[in-house]
């Protein structure tokens, strides 16, 4: 019977075995040490497979900087960590399919790789943007554990990586590209293979991004890199920068053109349009050229940049609704040519000087429908009638504007306060979630900070009805060091806005506690808002679905068990008896099964049930896939019913059986009443 690994998968050797299934003939053993064997890469055979390679002194094209190959490392080093449930600070725990990890996104990565590779459609991240004062993680990469002990200065009061970025340390640039670097390794084997990658970022490191991503992604899944004006920022010496930028990758361009995947977002602005004219219908009835006239007037009141004046081309109305009076003729010329006569004069009217749009019988087909709009006379070339409602849809534009301080002051009244300077707007990081995923796709966030990306999920699963979920990862950044670290007026203000307000909540004082309770608030907003629209409904209106706006809180950890691997001889006959349980204190079986559900790949947000079995607790999770107990002396009766649920995987721990005799009957137990299920012990 096969032991329940406690540390995270070894991503090296996945790698080899994927070599191995292209060139078997690569895979050779070496001895290790110890004498054990392993497999390895022939790399002289590799080279015989894959031809020319660029290696040693050879010159290459290749971005890189102190620490580039440590950090690799860092990001395939196994840990042996775990996640613990935290019930008390979730939100509709039992039936939520959110989830936020409260920990270092590096830890996360590793710990639900495994469990959600190939899974998460779109992943959005906002990182420190390495202004000189910003903190970064500082990685312990391939350090001892005493050698990271002595590391623990640098750490702050909740053991959090993070330091200041400063130019003082000599490794401006290279610090913050080690820390990006490895997420981002880690971050490509979360996507679907449709899926996308969005990273905000300013013109400090923009141009080291792109190189970063290009490397991980490759240049030929670059998608765009958008333009946010976010409004003019009076704090600089020489030009005013006031814009930033989203990067956007995916994962395989080419797959998504073999598919014929397109983006749209809705455009901004139609549904004020959409306001007016009802508006304009009250007031003038069936007299569509009064609406019409309405309609322009509001288009030419608007200020420049409002949204709806991008769409004032829709300004002609008729009993179908709004409408623009678009080109009727062949796109480049070479259209074909015929005689079309004027529905009042009788006469030909004017033919484009680039030919029709349509066939001849096409044409008679649109006209008959009124799709087509003549003008007094048969002197003007007709237009094709364009409506609003079958054109609400866009390819995003790379370049849009959005005042940034908008989000903050929405942010400080829905939070009595303001709690975080500059958070992402989440109307727009809704557009980015809507126009590339849908249904029930998990969308991810490893740098969550004020937690706009939860709340732009639920708006885009108000506004579409679908069911995203979203995983949320942060570290629990300490409000107290913050304070005492900053030297700005106005930051320090915000900080202690904040610590005020995990004091009215009795939370500690992080930016997680901050970031959790913003979601809180931004679910009970909106389910507020639908519930009372779901009350005003007109006649024959269908209520909206309130979103699930629930998630479950995990907090990464040490592992679940005391360390036994040291040296035989440093052990006392105390501590070996000491070890018959190696169950730290104060870790329970709740924290035991999320383990095994990492193991298993059973996914975070599945249902748990616990059910009492002659006595013994037993979980059954994702609908009976697993089953688990983790009491001690099971009997042999709760083993049969355990294996009579015939679940995929039955897990168990050491001291859950009575002797050696009894781990043997749990195996023989599964043997005759469900063989299919994959048993192991932890």
């Amino acid at each position: 019977m096969e032991k329940l690994s406690h540390t995270t998968e070894n991503i090296i050797d996945e790698n080899v075995e994927k070599l191995a299934e292209l060139f078997p003939e690569v895979v050779t053993e070496v001895r290790e040490p110890d004498g054990t064997l392993r497999h390895a890469i022939d790399v002289d055979a590799l080279k015989e497979r894959v031809g020319d390679v660029a290696e040693g002194q050879r010159e290459r094209y290749q971005f890189t900087w102190p620490g580039k190959r440590e950090a690799k490392q860092e990001a395939y080093r196994q840990i042996d960590k775990c996640l613990r449930p935290c019930p008390e600070e979730s939100v509709d725990w039992d039936t939520t399919g959110n989830l936020y990890i409260e920990g270092d996104n590096l830890d996360a990565l590793k710990l639900l790789r495994n469990t959600y590779a190939g899974k998460v459609k779109m992943i959005y991240i906002d990182p420190p943007y390495n202004t000189r004062d910003d903190l970064i993680y500082q990685d312990d990469f391939a350090l001892s554990p005493g050698e990271y002990e002595k590391m623990s200065a640098d750490y702050d009061d909740t053991g959090a990586r993070l330091v200041v970025n400063r130019e003082t340390n000599g490794r401006f640039h290279s610090d913050w590209c080690s820390m990006m670097y490895s997420r981002l390794l880690l971050a490509r084997d979360f996507l679907t293979d449709d899926g996308a990658l969005f990273i905000s970022i300013d013109e400090n490191e923009v141009e080291n991004l792109r190189k970063i991503v290009d490397e991980i992604f490759g240049q030929g899944n670059l998608v765009a890199e958008f333009i946010w004006a976010a409004g003019r920022k009076n704090d600089s010496k020489y030009v005013s920068v006031s814009h930033e930028y989203i990067i956007c990758y995916v994962r395989s361009l080419a797959i998504l053109k073999d598919r014929g995947v397109m983006w749209r977002e809705r455009k901004s602005g139609i549904d004020e349009i959409y306001a007016e004219y009802e508006k304009l219908r009250k007031e003038y009835g069936s007299d569509n050229g009064a609406v019409a006239t309405g309609l322009k007037a509001w288009y030419r009141s608007l200020p420049v940049n409002d949204p709806a004046k991008n769409h004032s081309h829709y300004c002609e109305v008729d009993d179908r609704g709004i409408f623009f009076p678009g080109d009727i003729s062949w796109p480049g010329g070479g259209g074909p040519r015929y005689e079309v006569l004027h529905p009042v004069t009788r006469k030909p009217v004017t033919i484009p000087s680039r030919g029709w749009l349509f066939s001849e019988r096409r044409m008679q087909e649109v006209i008959s429908e009124d799709l087509v709009q003549f003008g007094e006379d048969e002197a003007k070339v007709p237009c094709f009638k364009r409506y609003l409602k079958d054109h609400e849809y866009s390819a995003p534009y790379s370049v849009f504007y959005q005042d940034g301080r908008a989000a903050s002051k929405r942010l400080a009244r829905l939070m009595g306060g303001e709690v975080f300077s500059n958070p992402k707007d989440e109307t727009i990081l809704s557009r980015l979630i809507s126009m590339m995923s849908d249904g029930d796709d998990i969308v991810m966030d490893f740098f969550s900070g004020s937690g706009s990306f939860a709340h732009a999920m639920w708006l885009s699963n108000l506004g579409d009805q679908s069911s995203r979920r979203f995983i949320l990862v942060q570290i629990p950044e300490d409000l107290d060091a913050n304070l005492a670290r900053t030297k700005k007026k106005s930051a320090e203000k915000i900080i202690k806005n904040a610590i005020a307000l995990c004091e009215e909540t009795c939370s500690p004082h992080s930016v997680s506690s901050v970031g959790k309770e913003r979601i809180r608030r931004a679910g009970k907003k909106i389910a507020a808002e639908v519930e009372e629209s779901n009350r005003q409904l007109k006649l024959g209106e269908e209520p909206k679905r309130i979103p699930d706006v629930g998630f479950r809180v995990l907090k990464i950890d040490s592992s679940n068990f005391e360390d036994v691997s040291a040296e035989p001889a440093k052990y006392s006959q105390q501590m070996l008896a000491g070890m018959a349980d190696n169950l730290k204190p104060g870790r329970t079986a709740d924290d035991l099964i999320i383990q095994v559900m990492l193991k298993k790949q059973i996914e975070l947000s599945a249902p748990i049930e616990r059910l009492d079995v002659d006595g013994c607790t037993v979980f059954s999770v994702d609908g009976g896939r697993l089953v688990a107990s983790f009491d001690r002396d099971v009997p042999v009766e709760v083993m049969t019913a355990m294996a009579k649920m015939e679940p995929d995987y039955a897990v168990m721990r050491d001291a859950s059986f009575a002797g050696d005799d009894a781990v043997s009957n749990f195996a023989e137990i599964f043997k005759n009443y469900s063989s299919i299920t994959e048993v192991e012990v932890i």
